[in-house]
C-alpha cells in the first residue's frame, strides 16, 4: 500500500490537516508548502473520491484550506521577521545573513522589483520562501504592499501547482513517491547532522543524569515505534512532530554552552539565566536588610547555576518545601530551596546568598559544592531540573557602594550579565 492510497481513506480530513499543516510552516517548522499542495490535489481527483464515501465536495474546501494556509502562514513569517527587527527574540541565522550590506542590497532589490520577486520565490522551495517573508517583516516592508504582492503571487503559484497535478495526477505520481523518499532520508539526515552539531556546540551537563539519557531514549523508541506500527494514520505526521521536539528540547534543556567568563572583581554576575522578576529590600531574621534579586528561568532557559563572584562558600542549607510557581516572590519563602551562604573573597568582603529554588515543575535541585570549597568567578556549582527560580542577596545599602546594573524584566545569563557593580570607592 502506498502513501496515496492510505491517505485517500481520509481524504474528509484534509482541509483540516493542511490549514494546520501550513500554518506550521509559516513557523519555519519543516513542512513542505508543495507537498501539502500536491496532496490535496491527488486526493481530489476523482479516481480517489469515487472510492471514498462521503468525499464528494472536497475540493472547494480543500482549494480554500490551501489558500487561507498559504497566506496565513507568509503573515506569520512577515510578523515573525518584524519581531527580530523589534529585537523581541533573536535569531543567529539573521546575524549571519541579514549584514548592512546585504540589507541594503536587498531593500533596493524589493523596491525595485518586488513584485517579480515574489512571484519568482513562490515557485522556489526549500526555504527560499520564508526567508523572503522574513525579511520583508525585518526590513519593514510596508504591509499593504506585502499584502498585495504576497497574496497575488500565492494564488497564482499555488493553484499552478494544484491544478498541474490535478489534471495530470497520474504521469507524475511515481517520481512524486521516488522524490517523496529521498526527501525523507534527507529530511533524517538533516536532523541527524543538527542534533550532533547541537551537541558539539552545546556539551550536556552530566548533572542531568538520568534524565538526559533515559527520557531522550523513551522518546525515540517511541517514534520508532509509532513509525512501524501506526504510519498508515494520517495523524503521525503531528505527533512524530510533537514528540521530536520533545526529544530535542530535553537535549537543549540539559545543554552546558560554553562561557567566556570575564573576571572583574567589582561586578557580581547572575547566578543563571532567566529573566529579572524581583528586586526588593528585605529584612532577614540572619542578616539584617537584604537586597534581593531574583531571576524565574523558563523551561527554555539553561538551567546550570555560576558563582557571581569569587567567593567562599561558609555554609549550605536545603530545605524541603513546596512547589508553587516559581515567577511567584513568594515561592522563595515556601519552596524547596537550597542556600550558599558566600563570603567575597575580594574587597568589600559582603556576604552573599545565593538561592536555588524549585518551581512547579522543578523537583531536583542539585548542587556539587562543597562548605569551605572557594568558587573563582563564574564557576560552575549546581543546577536547577526544569522551571525554577535563582535568588541573589547582598547586604542593603544607600551608601553609594554599588549600583543595581539589571531592572525588572532584563534578560539575564549566569556568569555573564552583570546584576550589581561596586563603585569601588
Amino acid at each position: 500500500m502506498d502513501i496515496f492510497s492510505w491517505l485517500s481513506d481520509y481524504v474528509q480530513f484534509y482541509p483540516l490537516a493542511a490549514l494546520a499543516g501550513l500554518l506550521l510552516a509559516g513557523l519555519n517548522i519543516p513542512i513542505s508548502e508543495d507537498l501539502v499542495i500536491i496532496t490535496g490535489a491527488l486526493l481530489n481527483q476523482e479516481r480517489v473520491l469515487d472510492h471514498v464515501a462521503g468525499a464528494r465536495g472536497m475540493l472547494i474546501p480543500s482549494l480554500l484550506a490551501i489558500y487561507m494556509g498559504v497566506i496565513a502562514s507568509d503573515f506569520i513569517s512577515y510578523y515573525l521577521g518584524t519581531l527580530v527587527r523589534k529585537g523581541t527574540f533573536r535569531a543567529k541565522f539573521a546575524d549571519t545573513l541579514l549584514t548592512p550590506k546585504n540589507l541594503d542590497r536587498f531593500n533596493r532589490h524589493l523596491n525595485e522589483h518586488g513584485f517579480l520577486t515574489f512571484i519568482i520565490c513562490r515557485f522556489i522551495p526549500f526555504g527560499a520562501r520564508n526567508t523572503l517573508f522574513m525579511t520583508s517583516g525585518f526590513l519593514n516592508l510596508p504591509l499593504r504592499r506585502f499584502a498585495l504582492y504576497d497574496i497575488t503571487a500565492a494564488l497564482i503559484s499555488t493553484n499552478t501547482l494544484f491544478f498541474l497535478v490535478y489534471n495530470f495526477g497520474d504521469e507524475i505520481r511515481s517520481p512524486i513517491k521516488v522524490a517523496g523518499i529521498i526527501l525523507f532520508i534527507l529530511l533524517v539526515l538533516t536532523v541527524l547532522f543538527l542534533i550532533i552539531r547541537f551537541l558539539m556546540r552545546n556539551p550536556l551537563t552530566l548533572w542531568g543524569l538520568p534524565q538526559v539519557a533515559v527520557f531522550p531514549a523513551l522518546i525515540a523508541a517511541g517514534m520508532a515505534a509509532l513509525f512501524v506500527y501506526c504510519r498508515q494514520y494520517f495523524w503521525i505526521v503531528p505527533v512524530e512532530t510533537a514528540l521530536f521536539l520533545i526529544f530535542f528540547w530535553m537535549l537543549a534543556f540539559f545543554r552546558n554552552p560554553p562561557r567566556k567568563i570575564v573576571t572583574d572583581e567589582l561586578i557580581l554576575y547572575a547566578p543563571a539565566d532567566g529573566k529579572v522578576t524581583d528586586i526588593s529590600e528585605v529584612e532577614d531574621e540572619e542578616h539584617g536588610p537584604l537586597l534581593r534579586i531574583g531571576i524565574f528561568l523558563s523551561i527554555f532557559n539553561v538551567h546550570l547555576n555560576r558563582a557571581p563572584c569569587s567567593a567562599r562558600i561558609e555554609r549550605i542549607t536545603y530545605k524541603k518545601g513546596m512547589f508553587k510557581d516559581a515567577r511567584d516572590p513568594d515561592s522563595s519563602r515556601v519552596n524547596e530551596s537550597n542556600e550558599l551562604l558566600l563570603t567575597r573573597l575580594a574587597e568589600p568582603k559582603d556576604r552573599l546568598l545565593v538561592r536555588q529554588i524549585s518551581g512547579a515543575i522543578a523537583r531536583r535541585i542539585v548542587c556539587k559544592a562543597k562548605e569551605k570549597e572557594e568558587l573563582s568567578q563564574g564557576a560552575l556549582f549546581g543546577m536547577i531540573k526544569f522551571g525554577s527560580r535563582t535568588e541573589l542577596y547582598l547586604p542593603a545599602r544607600n551608601d553609594g557602594k554599588y549600583e543595581i546594573a539589571v531592572k525588572l524584566g532584563d534578560s539575564v545569563h549566569a556568569g555573564i550579565t552583570p546584576l550589581v557593580r561596586y563603585t569601588g570607592d
